[in-house]
């Protein structure tokens, strides 16, 4: 067998411009072999780790692929599937998950060997054929610019398998103990095709995913379905304990609509680091990675929220693709997508809220009297104080807190309020609420417990106000030197969700270390530009910021050269000292301009294909200011609750 048998075909220079560092954790990679799997009709997937000689297998029971298959399906980077073949599979009536045929790419992402096996049955035989793809080979090539890899082939004799399609990753950049922790629970959350239920079983290390592995069903208190799913979540969410249905056509006319679910959990403590989103899926599998964050909502119901939603209409065959390169979120201008977003906004959250914050109030009694101190304070007090208490449970526990001692602070000081003033000249008023009239006067008196969540908010809006108003009318040239002095502590100002920064002292030395290695390599030029960098962790990111000079103009292949690197060198500190956890990275890079050349939307993307933004220093603080446009309305009344509270 000639070593020609095999071309990956592509220009070279789109592997180079793309990278083969497409995706930024083993389970995305995988979810493009499962998908492939999908499409090939197979109805069992086995996923084998192999932490000795550090390999991945995959291995299914599809169709399969002959030779020419191989160099005119898998071998050709951009093969449009749903162009050139039927959109639905022949025997099991599957809608194919690929598209663009650059899935494969995300392999190299986390392996430098590719081994394809493959056995294709074929009038009454089976045809087998097989090849190895080199990492190193393939940069050689480009290097080389030669437009044409040709893999090394595998003889016939060394196909292991007798059906479907085996591939072998080695020589792996991941650490597998990682991967074998995780890869269940984030295979079963992104998609919601497996099972027998679907005729596709997955299995890792023999152990089939089954839905329980997304392990968050029994921890929703609160769930509402969406479309017509019947009561499918109801019956997963065993422990939720109040639920309602939702329509989720959003154009009729056009074929847009959704179905899924979206819960709450009764305390933020049970959803893990990194898992308070919403995803999208098309076709049962994850195509955004979290709706949320790109709605910026603010309600307090979202610290608790968790959802999945399925928009298969965000992935019609006739319709543009608007997934990312990365093919894990979806362009945001894109008109469906805002369509998407938008009746999500308005009217599933907007449902959501109400409700939930009803039902909290229904349920907050017998949550507060668990705790004996409050349950024994509570039954002393006469009926009329019990229902003004009533509704100061209700407040409470609509506020957020991390853990009981939060908890427990707050009704401190929520009982030391009730009887300050019930001692003082209100009591009377205090013992003649029978009707809602009385009701709401008294509940101003004692401070409109309402605005509650608004008064735990109030110091540390009322210090962000600060920090603000000191960059109103400062002249350019010294605003990079308050930012530099505010941002890195302060990084509500690029995220108004990551309100307390931390970070581990022996992990940031580290950093920062490997961040000098690197600055030490910068050409004078560089160093000009350059005002400070640094490593923060907020929210479960890891941060890293870098300024630079309000008067210097970037070019945008410099800041994703620069980003990468950066981003390297926290990887490698991460894979040090936190060898057991899932990372999320993100780099934000505050400039004085957009970088050159001037092409926002093909910047933007760009750099969010490796987890960066850019910032300006003037749109930082106009940006940062409209996200606290709802506080700054209600700055006056927040005063005022602030000095009730003085008072007492």
């Amino acid at each position: 067998m000639s070593s020609q048998d095999y071309t990956l075909t592509l220009d070279l220079n789109v592997l180079n411009h793309l990278g083969i560092n497409l995706y930024s954790n083993v389970p995305a990679v995988l979810s493009e072999v499962v998908a492939n799997s999908w499409d090939a009709e197979a109805t069992k997937v086995d996923i084998k780790i192999d932490a000795r000689t550090k390999t991945i297998t995959i291995t299914d029971n599809g169709w399969g692929m002959s030779k020419i298959e191989c160099n005119t399906k898998f071998l050709i980077v951009g093969y449009q599937k749903r162009d050139l073949e039927a959109v639905t599979t022949p025997n099991l009536h599957r809608h194919v998950m690929g598209r663009k045929g650059i899935g494969k790419l995300a392999l190299f992402s986390i392996a430098n060997i590719i081994e394809v096996q493959s056995v294709k049955a074929k009038n009454g035989k089976k045809e087998k054929s097989g090849f190895v793809l080199d990492a190193q080979e393939i940069a050689k090539q480009i290097k080389s610019s030669k437009k044409a890899y040709h893999p090394k082939p595998i003889p016939s004799n060394k196909i292991a398998i007798t059906k479907g399609t085996r591939i072998v990753l080695k020589q792996l950049k991941k650490n597998l103990s990682v991967a074998q922790k995780f890869l269940r629970k984030r295979l079963a959350r992104r998609f919601s095709i497996l099972g027998a239920d679907n005729k596709f079983v997955v299995n890792v290390d023999g152990k089939p995913i089954s839905v329980g592995d997304r392990d968050f069903y029994k921890k929703i208190e609160y769930l509402w379905s969406i479309g017509n799913v019947g009561d499918k979540y109801e019956k997963l969410s065993v422990n939720a304990t109040k639920t309602a249905k939702l329509d989720g056509i959003i154009d009729k006319g056009a074929g847009y609509k959704i179905s899924g679910w979206i819960g709450t959990f009764d305390e933020q403590k049970s959803i893990e680091e990194g898992n308070n989103s919403i995803v999208v899926l098309a076709w049962g599998k994850l195509i955004h990675e979290d709706l949320l964050k790109d709605l910026k909502e603010g309600g307090l119901f979202t610290k608790y929220l968790i959802g999945e939603i399925r928009a298969d209409f965000l992935d019609y065959d006739d319709k543009e693709d608007i997934a990312t390169t990365d093919r894990q979120n979806l362009k945001e201008t894109d008109p469906r997508f805002v369509a998407l977003k938008k009746f999500v906004q308005d009217t599933i959250l907007n449902e959501i809220q109400n409700r939930w914050r009803d039902w909290r109030r229904d349920d907050a009694t017998d949550k507060a009297t668990t705790n004996p101190k409050v349950s024994e304070w509570f039954k002393q007090l006469g009926p009329d104080h019990r229902r003004v208490a009533k509704r100061m449970f209700q407040v409470i526990e609509s506020v957020p807190a991390d853990d009981v001692s939060e908890r427990k602070e707050l009704y401190r000081h929520g009982i030391l309020a009730f009887e300050s003033l019930a001692l003082r000249d209100n009591v009377e008023l205090l013992r003649k609420i029978e009707t809602e009239k009385d009701f709401q006067l008294v509940a101003s008196i004692i401070g409109e417990m309402d605005q509650l969540e608004l008064t735990q908010y109030g110091q540390i809006v009322r210090g962000r106000f600060e920090v603000l108003r000191k960059f109103e009318n400062i002249v350019p040239a010294s605003k990079e030197r308050l930012i530099q002095r505010h941002i890195f502590d302060h990084l509500w100002l690029l995220d108004p969700s990551w309100e307390r920064a931390s970070v581990d002292e022996r992990m940031e030395q580290s950093v920062m270390t490997e961040f000098g290695k690197l600055d030490a390599r910068l050409t004078p030029d560089e160093k000009k530009a350059r005002l400070d960098i640094r490593y923060r962790t907020a929210a479960g990111k890891h941060i890293i910021i870098e300024l630079k000079k309000y008067s210097v103009r970037v070019k945008t292949t410099a800041l994703i050269d620069q980003v990468q690197k950066y981003r390297g060198a926290l990887e490698k500190c991460l894979r040090k000292f936190k060898p057991h956890e899932d990372h999320w990275i993100e780099t934000i890079c505050i400039v004085g301009g957009p970088p050159t050349p001037d092409k926002p939307k093909e910047t933007a993307d760009l750099l969010r294909a490796i987890g960066a933004r850019y910032e300006t220093y003037d749109n930082l603080i106009t940006q940062t200011r409209q996200s606290y446009k709802d506080y700054l309305a209600a700055q006056k009344k927040v005063d005022w609750i602030w000095n009730l509270v003085d008072a007492i």
